[in-house]
C-alpha cells in the first residue's frame, strides 16, 4: 500500500543485470510484513525464504554433501484445534534433534544442520492439518553421501514418531511420514519452502491445493469475507496460532559450517522509500489502493513493461478503465453491508431496550404489589372494601409508573 503520508507511489522500470530483462517496480510504499496474515508480502517473504534455503543448499552440495527432504505429520480430526496438532508436529520435531541421541546421530551421518518448514492447511473432512517440511543436510564426501542423507532422513522421521506416540499422539506408519532425497540444490530448496511457495510466488497464492478438500489460509480467508461463518471462525484461529511461527531459518552455526551469510527471518513492516532508479511515472495514491484492493497493480506493471514510459498513460487510462466496474461493485456491497449492519445493530439496540423495559416493568410491578398489600394490611380491615382496594391501586400505580396494572383479586388474597 502507499507508504505513509504518501500522495503517491513511483514506478520505475529496471533492467536486469543478469538477464537483461525489464521489469518494472513500485517505491514509496509500505509492506506489512507479515508472511501469515498478508497475501501480498506472503509473496516477498516467500522469495525470501527460498534464496535462504536456496544458499544453504547450493553450499551443502558444492561439498560433495546431500540432502535428506523430509515430511513430518500426526493424525488429527475435526475436533483438532490448530494450537493443538501444531505444538503436538513441531514439539515432537523439535525433541528429536535434542539430546544425546542426536549428537550421535549428527556425528555419524555427518548433519551439518536442519532448515524446517513450517505449511497449514484446512481440510473440511479432517480439520487442520499443520506439518513440518525438513532439509536435513549433510556432509561430503560425495561417495557415501546419498546413504548417509538416507539413514539420517530415516533416523529422524523414526526418532519423531517416537516423540509423538510418547505424548500420546498418533501417526500412521504409512502416511505419517515421507523421505526422499533432493536430486539438487533446488530441489531441496523448492521442497523445505513448499509453506511459503504453495501460493504460487507469481499470482499470491495457489488456486487449489493438491486434495480438492484442501484450503489454503487465502481460501479460508476468502470465504470468511464472503460470509461463511464458520470459515471466519477459522481465520480467527489460525490468525492467534500461526503468526510469529518461523521458517525455513538456517541457523547462525549451520551459516559458519557453510560459510554463508543469510538474511534474518523478519516479519516487521518496512517502508520501501523512493529508489534512485529513473522514475517513468507516478500513480495518485488513491489510485493504487484502488487497484491493489481488485488485483490490478500487477495487471497494470506488466502494461509498464510492455509500453515503457512513452506508453505509461495509456497503461494508467487502461487499468482505470478495468478498475472502474470493480470498484462500483465494492462500493455497492460495501454500502449493502453497512446497510445490513446498521440494520443489525438497531434491532439489537431496540431487543436491548424492549428487555430493559420488560426487566423495569418486573421490578416496579413487584415493587408496587409489595407497597399496595402493605398500605391495605395497614388499614383497619385487611381485605379493605372496594373502593379501598382500588384507591391503593391507584396510588401504586402514580408511585410505580413502569408497573403492571394490579388486578384487586391478587391484592385480597396476597393481603389476608
Amino acid at each position: 500500500m502507499p507508504g505513509h503520508n504518501a500522495t503517491n507511489v513511483n514506478i520505475h522500470l529496471r533492467t536486469s543485470q543478469e538477464t537483461g530483462e525489464i521489469r518494472a517496480g513500485v517505491s514509496g510504499i509500505y509492506r506489512c510484513g507479515s508472511p501469515w496474515l498478508c497475501p501480498v508480502c506472503a509473496v516477498k517473504k516467500a522469495h525470501d525464504r527460498a534464496e535462504r534455503v536456496q544458499a544453504a543448499a547450493n553450499a551443502t552440495f558444492q561439498r560433495g554433501g546431500r540432502a535428506a527432504l523430509v515430511v513430518l505429520t500426526a493424525s488429527h480430526s475435526l475436533r483438532t484445534s490448530l494450537a493443538e496438532i501444531k505444538a503436538l508436529v513441531q514439539g515432537a520435531s523439535s525433541a528429536a534433534r535434542k539430546g544425546r541421541a542426536w549428537t550421535d546421530a549428527v556425528a555419524e551421518y555427518g548433519i551439518l544442520g536442519v532448515v524446517v518448514g513450517q505449511e497449514t492447511t484446512y481440510s473440511i473432512e479432517n480439520g487442520w492439518h499443520y506439518h513440518q517440511h525438513l532439509s536435513v543436510l549433510v556432509d561430503g564426501p560425495d561417495d557415501d553421501a546419498y546413504e548417509r542423507a538416507e539413514a539420517a532422513g530415516a533416523w529422524l522421521a523414526n526418532t519423531y514418531t517416537a516423540k509423538v506416540r510418547a505424548v500420546g499422539g498418533k501417526v500412521s506408519d504409512r502416511h505419517g511420514w515421507h523421505v526422499r532425497i533432493a536430486i539438487d540444490a533446488k530441489d531441496a530448496s523448492n521442497y523445505t519452502a513448499k509453506g511459503s511457495m504453495a501460493w504460487e510466488i507469481s499470482g499470491g497464492y495457489k488456486d487449489r491445493t493438491k486434495a480438492e478438500a484442501s484450503l489454503t489460509p487465502w481460501d479460508i480467508a476468502a470465504a470468511a469475507a464472503d460470509g461463511d461463518a464458520a470459515m471466519f471462525g477459522r481465520w480467527r484461529e489460525y490468525m492467534e496460532i500461526m503468526p510469529g511461527t518461523r521458517s525455513c531459518v538456517v541457523s547462525p552455526a549451520l551459516a559458519r559450517k557453510l560459510g554463508i551469510d543469510v538474511t534474518k527471518d523478519d516479519e516487521a513492516g518496512e517502508q520501501d522509500l523512493h529508489e534512485a532508479d529513473e522514475v517513468v511515472g507516478r500513480v495518485e495514491a488513491p489510485t493504487w489502493r484502488v487497484w491493489m484492493r481488485h488485483g490490478l497493480a500487477a495487471t497494470f506493471l506488466s502494461r509498464v513493461e510492455y509500453g515503457g514510459q512513452e506508453g505509461f498513460d495509456a497503461a494508467v487510462d487502461s487499468t482505470e478503465r478495468d478498475a472502474e466496474p470493480l470498484e462500483a461493485e465494492y462500493q455497492r456491497l460495501r454500502a449493502e453491508r453497512a446497510a445490513v449492519w446498521k440494520a443489525e445493530q438497531e434491532r439489537k439496540a431496540t431487543a436491548m431496550q424492549r428487555q430493559r423495559e420488560a426487566t423495569r416493568a418486573d421490578r416496579d410491578t413487584a415493587f408496587a404489589r409489595a407497597y399496595a398489600i402493605d398500605r391495605l394490611r395497614r388499614s383497619a380491615d385487611s381485605h379493605g372494601s372496594r373502593d379501598r382496594i382500588g384507591r391503593v391501586i391507584e396510588e401504586a400505580a402514580a408511585v410505580f409508573p413502569a408497573a403492571r396494572r394490579l388486578e384487586p383479586a391478587e391484592l385480597v388474597k396476597a393481603a389476608a
